[in-house]
């Protein structure tokens, strides 16, 4: 019986193990590393990359007052990078938050070191203490705080000031697609012709968003209720003017000061100043920025009761977001369920 057992697997039969390596295959393997980091660089989207490049400059001057290596990210560096930002340079919790994640990436993608968690949650917690003894202190805010929601009321009448010259039917457009998508900047400046496509059935237009700082998604516009703030009429309306055709061009273009429509696509900054302008235009007593578009759909929807699973398949959250939670929140505060002095006093 013992003679129908299998042979001992041989060391030729098994799968090699990484110290088994030889040099050639490390150089192939580091050379399908290096090609998926560039491929991920690639795809990343441009505001994203500009920022990473910020946090790590402000990382490499840190260092060097500190007369450390640039791979000494231990808890303690962490700690007074956190410490150097919110002290020496004042800046607002937001920006120290997204500068250490920055270094982060930039210490994992080229230089193969990821951070320990505790090491991170370390500084994070830091940076929770020093706000909260700055609201104990009463210190004025810093930063700009949050982008105020452009609520859908506001939204018709700042689409009703845009003019009927192509600048006009361009820039209400972008403003109703984008508070559609709850796109942001880089999203609406990255938007392809190729990536608006018409539903088959009539129903209104399948946006795929690709340039994104989290996930692509698609997202499915319908007809508005009413043609003045209606999307899909007011892209169509666009399309045609500027007599868009080739699907490789940017969506939203720059236009010339004759009012000829270029070939290049806007910048984001640009999306956020088209936004801002056609806020002031309609003589609305609020500074709207380039997010005010995203925040206003994300309340808008909430607001009409729908389900937040909904709302986060337009914006691209996970349904279970802290940035998420935070639209939520505007609205939810004094719903019955979520507001518990409601009907008690």
């Amino acid at each position: 019986m013992a003679d129908n057992l299998p042979a001992p697997a041989r060391a030729a039969d098994r799968p090699l193990l990484p110290a088994e390596f030889d040099d050639q295959l490390r150089a192939r393997l580091a050379a399908l590393d290096a090609a998926s980091d560039k491929h991920a660089r690639d795809l990343r989207p441009g505001n994203t990359v500009r920022s990473y490049a910020s946090d790590w400059k402000t990382w490499t001057a840190f260092c060097q007052q500190l007369q450390i290596p640039l791979t000494a990210a231990t808890r303690g560096t962490l700690c007074a990078f956190v410490d150097y930002l919110w002290t020496r340079e004042r800046r607002a919790a937001t920006t120290i938050d997204r500068k250490l994640a920055g270094v982060s990436v930039t210490l994992r993608r080229d230089y193969g070191i990821a951070l320990n968690k505790e090491d991170t949650k370390s500084a994070r917690e830091l940076l929770k203490d020093y706000q909260r003894r700055a609201a104990e202190a009463e210190e004025p805010a810093r930063g700009r705080g949050k982008a105020p929601a452009m609520r859908v009321e506001v939204l018709r009448q700042i689409v009703a000031k845009c003019s009927d010259d192509i600048f006009g039917v361009r820039d209400r457009a972008m403003l109703l697609l984008g508070f559609a998508l709850a796109a942001r900047r880089a999203e609406l400046a990255g938007l392809r012709l190729r990536n608006v496509i018409r539903d088959a059935d009539g129903h209104g237009l399948l946006v795929h968003v690709t340039v994104s700082k989290t996930s692509p998604r698609t997202v499915p516009v319908p007809y508005g209720q009413d043609p003045a703030t209606c999307p899909v009429r007011a892209w169509e309306t666009w399309v045609e003017k500027a007599q868009l055709a080739d699907p490789d061009r940017h969506a939203f273009r720059a236009i010339h000061a004759s009012g000829s429509v270029q070939p290049k696509g806007i910048t984001p900054q640009r999306v956020g100043d088209i936004i801002t302008a056609a806020g002031a235009r309609a003589r609305i007593p609020v500074l709207f920025t380039g997010h005010s578009v995203r925040s206003g759909m994300a309340t808008e929807a909430r607001r009409a009761g729908k389900d937040r699973k909904a709302i986060a398949k337009v914006t691209g959250h996970k349904p279970n977001s802290a940035v998420l939670d935070g639209y939520m929140q505007i609205v939810d505060q004094w719903g019955e369920q979520d507001n518990a002095l409601v009907g008690l006093l």
